[in-house]
């Protein structure tokens, strides 16, 4: 008796397994199956997202990166690339509600606050833009990437002399950068007399307070008389 269920039993689980795919197929719930479809949806959503930011189609990539979002594992990053589809389609305002978003979530985030800067001076407010700049560059000094994309700004916006002092700032600091001749071509389009061989001598860093040893601020030194 015990040998002849032993040899019924994978019968009855072959059975067993087609009754719950019949079962599904007419309609009983399976435990778990909606947010597994859901899923898989919204995966592949992203996945066509993708496909219409690379031809360009931005318009129709922000459409389906609002489908993947529906899936809570998905939701920041096809955000961030909702956000990105608004800018590049140049929808400055959707754009900038997406990247204040994004940036209230991650405040210190360089890569967000300079898509705002740049968004900003695409709005038309460009002294605003160009604030939002400096104050990144203050906090990020040696960031090629910044500094490469505050010289575009500021040519595009036809800001010549201040173009000119920061593209001397990025090729002293950063020879080997690839705009350097692109931008020095079109510096010479909107700058009298410019010459991108000239030498500067950058500003000398500010002196940091002496600390002592557990990192504390020391007094300043006596006065002599």
């Amino acid at each position: 008796m015990k040998n002849r269920f032993i040899r019924c039993l994978p019968v009855f689980c072959s059975l067993a397994l087609t009754a719950c795919a019949s079962s599904a197929m007419s309609g009983i719930h399976v435990p778990g199956e909606s947010r597994i479809i859901l899923k898989n949806l919204a995966t592949e959503y992203y996945a066509v997202a993708d496909g219409y930011l690379e031809i360009k189609n931005y318009a129709k990539a922000a459409e389906y990166y609002k489908l993947a979002m529906r899936n809570k594992d998905l939701y920041l990053t096809a955000y961030y690339k909702l956000a990105r589809s608004y800018a590049l389609a140049k929808d400055w305002e959707n754009a900038t509600e997406s990247y204040e978003y994004l940036l209230s979530l991650d405040p210190e985030n360089t890569m967000i606050r300079m898509s705002l800067a740049y968004i900003t001076a695409m709005k038309g407010d460009v002294d605003d833009a160009i604030m939002k700049y400096r104050a990144l560059l203050e906090q990020n000094p040696y960031d090629e990437n910044l500094l490469e994309n505050y010289v575009a700004l500021l040519i595009n916006v036809g800001r010549g002399e201040d173009a000119e002092e920061n593209f001397f700032i990025l090729k002293e600091k950063f020879p080997d950068n690839k705009q350097i001749s692109t931008f020095a071509q079109k510096l010479a389009e909107i700058v009298d007399n410019f010459d991108p061989d000239k030498k500067i001598e950058l500003p000398s860093p500010p002196e940091e307070e002496a600390q002592s040893a557990d990192g504390e601020k020391l007094p300043p030194p006596p006065e002599t008389h």
